[in-house]
């Protein structure tokens, strides 16, 4: 019998290794695409004077739209049928994409970049509401206080802001909830028993319809878009090729950002999406040679605990399931127990993270493109195209205890 016990031990052990690394793996090639994203857009920018960032953020979505399609097509994913009411939540996701663009890039013209970051750090502390109120995932208190220095690191390193305005602070907000909502309804609808989506599917899905709410965006804000890109194929060696490197990141983005939300949960996506700006500041460093500075280093280093300390509150406090108070016919059923904490994401790799099992981003999300840039100036374009929207912002121990 011991040895059997220890045999079983022993496999159970391996199983979680593997499960881990995977996981892991997977966050690695997440933050690798993002970064080539990164690159790609602003090289764009920058080399070709690019700066029509809605429609780029519309490309992105009509590439995941067809890139999804043809992977349907061709059986490599399963289909989904869509009733009605399911449709509607894919709106409603959709929809809360766009906005979260939107308001984004409306705020701009209000506040300086770097002040946008720093509210939109406070991202992950919004998806912890809206996954409580919506999924009924409460987690233990010091977990929720782990938070505080994955948001607070990214806004110290944003720097102190002077400028201020009430309508930019207002619409930047509105693009944090928007962009929360997006993550914790994706997360959902990854796990849900009754509507539970292949990841490549509901990319597919989403980015179809977010593209239908995006075509009158670019129409009224960057009428003159698709004649720019004509100019610049034309004029541009590099454009078209970094436009494509551009499209085809944006759909690796998104495609791992959707996959980390069904493993890992929406909080956790957004406390990765935090400890990726760490990470993609080093890249900027790197290739672009950005200054910075010693405020900049110490914030980063405060994300970064706290992104470790985060992931460790998660593996030794799971969450707990409560009476969602707003539903919207999402919440998981309250049997599932497969929802991992961490970088394992459960048991069986359909995890709900710190959450209730959620990715990409842009998300952080879906629409990790350069769209936060808007129609603001040439300046805080530059400042803010940073190849993801939320998206797309994630703890590296497994879970062993059910959520």
């Amino acid at each position: 019998m011991s040895v059997k016990a220890h045999s079983s031990t022993a496999e159970a052990a391996n199983k979680s290794l593997v499960a881990t690394v995977k996981i892991v793996a997977l966050v690695l090639a997440w933050y690798g695409v993002n970064i080539g994203l990164l690159i790609a857009n602003k090289w764009l920018i920058s080399e070709t004077g690019f700066r029509d960032t809605t429609l780029l953020t519309l490309l992105h979505m009509v590439t995941c739209m067809f890139a999804s399609g043809a992977l349907m097509g061709a059986g490599l994913v399963p289909t989904k049928s869509m009733s009605m009411p399911l449709l509607f939540k894919v709106a409603i996701l959709s929809l809360s994409f766009t906005v979260s663009v939107a308001a984004c890039m409306a705020s701009l013209a209000y506040i300086p970049a770097s002040f946008a970051q720093a509210l939109g750090a406070s991202t992950p502390v919004i998806t912890a509401a809206l996954a409580l109120i919506i999924q009924g995932r409460l987690e233990n208190r010091v977990t929720y206080a782990a938070l505080l220095p994955v948001v607070g690191g990214i806004a110290l390193a944003s720097g102190g802001e002077p400028l201020f305005s009430a309508l930019g602070l207002g619409l930047q907000m509105l693009a944090c909830s928007a962009r929360s909502l997006k993550t914790v309804l994706q997360a959902a609808m990854l796990t849900d028993e009754r509507d539970k989506f292949h990841p490549m599917a509901l990319l597919g899905y989403t980015s179809a319809i977010s593209a239908c709410f995006l075509l009158p965006l670019v129409a009224a804000v960057e009428p003159r878009g698709l004649q720019n890109m004509a100019r610049l194929h034309a004029t541009s060696a590099h454009f078209t090729p970094l436009l494509l490197v551009s499209c085809g990141s944006a759909f690796l983005v998104n495609w791992t950002n959707f996959v980390i939300s069904k493993q890992l949960g929406a909080l956790t996506l957004q406390v990765l999406g935090n400890f990726k700006n760490v990470v993609a500041a080093g890249a900027s460093i790197a290739v672009f040679n950005n200054p910075v500075t010693a405020m900049g280093l110490t914030g980063y280093g405060i994300t970064t605990f706290g992104v470790f300390l985060y992931s460790h509150m998660v593996r030794i406090h799971p969450a707990s399931k409560v009476t969602p108070v707003l539903g919207l016919g999402l919440t998981p059923s309250p049997s599932l127990s497969g929802s991992g904490g961490g970088l394992d994401g459960g048991k069986d790799g359909g995890g709900g993270g710190a959450a209730a099992g959620k990715d990409v981003e842009s998300a952080g999300g879906l629409s990790a493109t350069a769209a936060v840039a808007g129609g603001s100036s040439v300046r805080r374009t530059k400042e803010v195209v940073d190849g993801s929207e939320g998206g797309e912002r994630e703890p590296l121990l497994p879970r062993t205890g059910p959520a």
